[in-house]
């Protein structure tokens, strides 16, 4: 009897033993099932949008969100203050996710069951502050490369100047842009002062210049009258004719002739019915930022680096007695001002790329024609003459051009204002405007929306 109850006491805790077990287990188990599933608890019920699966009609998918480890408790929206945008997504059941930049939505195809769990991954956006991230070039590559400015320090009075820009370098990086139905291109992410202090903006040049056949497309920085003509951006014939009646598309007074020698006052045609290219339509207009005051700083001689550069351009230096603005706005500007001008001295600078970007970022502007500078370099659009922004500070007479042999030249070279070069117009796109289709390739260029 003893041996008997003690065999029954034994095979009773055995199986409260089992049964404690397997209570445990389902509840571990369970546990672990709640958790993993947690994680993609926010059930997002929207139609397919790949229309692959048709014979299973409506099917849920379950989504988490993650800025890089942190999980975040819903999709961020289109423009986030975060400065969010899609990285990439992982889902299972052999789905996949296509992100439409357009709609800022998931795209998930190949959807063949339910409850398919898709995680979508988000980063801060490194690169031009439009709604498409662009990766950035490798040193020796063509792309967009980072400038830092920490070094700049007579920048450093102001806040906002040293900020990180990015700037397209090398031959012919994958930059261009559908723009006024024509192919622009991208100089970079610039640092422009506004009414709200330093912002970014995205900065664009025309591909081609705005040349007729017939003479080659060279226009006066300024006009001889009199022998009365000036470096003073804000009152120049070129200016006038760059946001007269280039942007509003019509026929008017401009100042043309050959490389070298004295304009001359002819008529152009920007209407669209002439040998020019039209103007302006009002969607490019309506994507430009008229509200941008243009820093239009000068100095005495190229002689200097790209950085250098970039800081006279928004010192005080114009003119030789300086009497001239050195930033360019609505309210001193005493004919057109809606946001067109041309490219700096140090965008030029800036843009050289391939193996040679660092040793001619560290020389001078001066130089660009030695070590295969200006071959690198997709900003040198012309085997001609390219007028630029900035004044020669040690004339009143005189502006910096980029010189058909490839580097940048002033005053010393007889560049006057009232010579006639190529033009290439030059924006700085609204920060309304993004971009939603495209990889910027030539036949690819991106695509812009308002």
């Amino acid at each position: 009897m003893k041996l008997e109850s003690f065999k029954d006491k034994k095979a009773t805790r055995r199986k409260m033993i089992l049964i404690s077990l397997g209570v445990i287990t389902i509840v571990g188990v369970s546990f672990l099932l709640y958790k993993t599933f947690a994680s993609f608890s926010r059930e997002v019920s929207f139609p397919l949008m790949s229309g692959k699966v048709n014979y299973y009609g409506d099917s849920d998918i379950i989504f988490a969100f993650y800025n890089g480890e942190q999980q975040l408790d819903e999709m961020p929206q289109k423009g986030n203050k975060e400065n969010l945008i899609f990285e990439r997504a992982k889902c299972d059941n052999g789905a996949s996710v296509e992100w439409d930049s357009a709609n800022w939505a998931p795209l998930v195809v190949n959807l063949t069951k339910t409850k398919t769990r898709c995680t979508l991954y988000f980063a801060e956006r490194k690169g031009i502050y439009l709604d498409k991230d662009i990766p950035l070039a490798q040193d020796g590559q063509d792309g967009l490369y980072v400038v830092e400015h920490n070094d700049l320090t007579t920048l450093k009075s102001e806040a906002g100047w040293e900020k990180t820009e990015y700037r397209y370098a090398g031959v012919d990086p994958d930059n261009y842009v559908e723009f006024n139905n024509e192919k622009w291109r991208i100089i970079g992410l610039v640092n422009v002062k506004t009414e709200s202090g330093v912002e970014q903006r995205v900065k664009i040049i025309r591909t081609d210049g705005i040349e007729n056949q017939q003479d080659f497309g060279n226009y006066a920085w300024d006009r001889w009258e009199s022998d009365n003509y000036t470096n003073n951006w804000t009152t120049s014939k070129l200016k006038d004719m760059l946001n007269g009646i280039y942007y509003k598309s019509e026929k008017g007074e401009c100042y043309t002739g050959s490389n070298g020698s004295t304009a001359s006052q002819s008529t152009c045609d920007f209407s669209g019915s002439g040998s020019l290219p039209k103007g302006l339509d009002d969607t490019a207009k309506n994507m430009l930022d008229s509200e941008v005051i243009w820093n239009i700083g000068g100095w005495s001689t190229p002689n200097i680096t790209a950085d250098t550069m970039y800081e006279k351009e928004r010192g005080t230096s114009t003119g030789s007695s300086n009497a001239y603005p050195a930033v360019w706005t609505k309210e001193n500007d005493t004919t057109y001002h809606n946001g067109l001008g041309i490219m700096n001295p140090s965008d030029y600078g800036y843009a050289v790329g391939g193996s040679v970007r660092k040793t001619c970022l560290a020389g001078n502007l001066i130089d660009y024609d030695i070590n295969n500078c200006y071959t690198s370099d997709w900003l040198k659009v012309s085997s001609g003459y390219q007028w630029l922004l900035s004044p020669d500070s040690s004339s009143s007479r005189s502006a910096f051009d980029v010189y058909s042999g490839g580097y940048v030249s002033s005053c010393g070279y007889g560049n006057f204002v009232y010579y006639a070069n190529g033009v290439w117009p030059v924006g700085y796109l609204s920060p309304s405007t993004t971009i939603y289709d495209g990889d910027g390739s030539i036949n690819n260029p991106f695509k812009l929306s308002d």
